[in-house]
């Protein structure tokens, strides 16, 4: 199916003079197709009343016809997955930072890359989400909670004074865990190589569908990640105690949207209805990706 309308989504820190993003164009307009910029938007600018206006709006979009193209690095994919919730539009990323695992094209092929995407050369890859919505605020049920989504990974963390969380992992409905940790996070696939790396979990092959959780500096010395089904519903609760009656922390969505939370809370994240779909041109893996990170 020949796409003929191709937004394009700056990161203005890695294009600034929008040298990069009008040669693109460019090229686009040369080649017969539409080519629409969209405003570029910060991650404190991404709340819920933005997604949902985004999810109606892009409502009109046709995934099969049309195109995001999103220029910067994995981050500037990450915000752009956002702003394509609920329209299936594939997603393009040119990379213009370091090395990463969402971008698909490099300064050095673009044309190279856009010519075969012109030519229907390309593969789309849908990529599992999730959600998470506030179920308990202080011990009480709360029935309408805003709903916040993810690509990579939801990150239940203190933002009060140094000293570890204590909280009980559910999943569906049965307690794993008691936690002393600074946090945990909780990760898709494609999110394995993000934060949840760096806290030491799992690489996972970024198409599986699954949910990771990570302690985040455990106070224990049999903490390990769990890898869970992707139908898994993961509660995680805020435990009252003394110590921490004061403890305030707060559940991160992809490093924007949050939830404040305190003890008592409950937050549940599961696999959300939306996803992220990508465009793969280029015959590169994810594990040709990987050894070229692990060994610079």
């Amino acid at each position: 199916m020949r796409m003929e309308n191709y937004y394009i989504f700056t990161n203005n820190k890695k294009d600034p003079d929008q040298v990069f993003t009008r040669l693109l164009m460019g090229f686009l307009i040369r080649n017969d197709r539409n080519c629409i910029q969209l405003n570029s938007i910060t991650d404190e600018e991404m709340n819920a009343e933005m997604e949902g206006e985004l999810l109606r709006r892009n409502a009109e979009l046709n995934p099969d016809r049309d195109c995001l193209i999103v220029i910067g690095g994995d981050g500037t994919v990450i915000r752009a997955a956002h702003l394509a919730l609920g329209s299936g539009i594939p997603i393009l990323g040119i990379n213009l930072g370091t090395l990463g695992y969402l971008a698909e094209v490099e300064r050095t092929n673009w044309r190279e890359m856009m010519t075969l995407l012109l030519g229907g050369y390309y593969e789309v890859e849908t990529r599992m989400m999730l959600e998470g919505r506030m179920i308990e605020r202080d011990g009480k049920p709360v029935n309408d909670s805003v709903v916040y989504h993810a690509l990579n990974e939801a990150v239940i963390v203190r933002n009060s004074a140094i000293k570890a969380m204590n909280f009980n992992v559910y999943v569906d409905g049965h307690l794993l865990n008691n936690l002393n940790a600074d946090g945990i996070i909780v990760s898709t696939a494609t999110g394995s190589t993000a934060y949840n790396m760096s806290a030491g979990g799992p690489l996972v092959e970024p198409k599986a569908q699954l949910i990771l959780l990570t302690p985040i500096c455990a106070h224990t010395l049999n903490t390990r990640s769990v890898v869970l089904s992707a139908e898994d519903s993961v509660v995680i609760e805020l435990v009252r105690a003394a110590r921490n009656e004061n403890m305030q922390a707060e559940a991160v969505f992809d490093g924007g949207n949050s939830f404040s939370l305190k003890a008592g809370d409950r937050i549940e994240i599961r696999r959300s209805a939306e996803v992220t779909n990508l465009i793969k041109i280029s015959r590169r893996s994810f594990l040709s990706t990987l050894h070229k990170k692990l060994t610079s």
